[in-house]
């Protein structure tokens, strides 16, 4: 920022202008001259610090040749100046803080799509660990969650579920009693059927996402009804295995085919939907 009334490196004295004054101060021509030089002191600086073009500070030397000719009040004039010079140093402080201000917050902004909230990161993971899962597609806007759910369950019914339907068949008689349950009739509701090749529980849910006048809420709706009903299937199979595991009876590739339930049930966070 501009000084002029501070002591000249020179020695030279600079005297206070006071535009206000009362009593008339007539300036001394060394005082003038050590005025002036300040003044093309900080135009200098000016010009070489914001890369500004030489032009100003010339403009300044036709007015100063132009006040000498005119014989003008040179202690207004240099008071003009100095108010001049000063303010042009405080408009450009001010853009160059503006311009920072800009650029602090488009780094931010940057910053803020190029890290992704929590929530983000919470969806991204889940959507990483069902992608194992192969896909039923029945449906392109169909949720991706339920996609793969349903494809992981028609997985678990072609690979895993002979050897356990065996073996909860084999002991729920007597190890479940009042809790046994026919899985194979529940079983097939999730499958593909048909000449569509869609699940019956996943007809409702085409039909709506085919519909063009359906409010998004109750899409949702149902997108969650078919979620919670592969939740309970899931975790009723678990739940007898398990009870029959606790009464001490052990089955071949029990352990193999229950880890995949419970594989599916974990990573499509699914746990807290039971029946019971």
């Amino acid at each position: 920022m501009i000084d002029l009334l501070k002591q000249p490196a020179d020695n030279k004295t600079v005297k206070t202008i006071n535009l206000f004054s009362k009593k008339k101060q007539k300036l001394k021509k060394h005082e003038i001259e050590a005025t002036i030089d300040k003044i093309r002191e900080e135009y200098d600086k000016y010009i070489v610090t914001f890369h500004k073009p030489l032009s100003l500070k010339n403009a300044f030397e036709r007015r100063y040749t132009e006040a000498k000719i005119h014989e003008v009040d040179m202690e207004r004039f240099l008071g003009e100046e100095i108010a001049a010079i000063k303010s042009i140093y405080l408009h450009q402080n001010k853009l160059d803080k503006d311009k920072k201000d800009d650029e602090e917050r488009a780094r931010l902004k940057h910053q803020r799509k190029s890290q992704p909230d929590f929530a983000d990161k919470v969806l991204q993971k889940l959507k990483d660990k069902i992608t194992v899962y192969p896909p039923l597609r029945f449906h392109k806007d169909a949720s991706y969650e339920i996609v793969h759910l349903y494809g992981a369950i028609r997985e678990f019914e072609s690979q895993h579920w002979p050897p356990l339907d065996h073996f909860i068949s084999e002991h729920q008689s007597w190890a479940l009693r009042g809790d046994r349950k026919d899985f194979n009739n529940d079983l097939w509701r999730f499958l593909p059927a048909g000449d569509t090749l869609i699940p019956p529980i996943l007809e409702r849910y085409k039909l709506l996402l085919d519909s063009t006048d359906v409010p998004l809420r109750d899409i949702t709706r149902e997108a969650q009804h078919c979620l919670k009903e592969a939740a309970f299937l899931l975790n009723d199979i678990l739940w007898s295995c398990n009870n029959i595991i606790k009464k001490g009876i052990a089955g071949e590739n029990i352990e193999k085919n229950l880890n995949f339930v419970q594989n599916v049930i974990n990573d499509f966070r699914i746990k807290d939907l039971k029946n019971r």
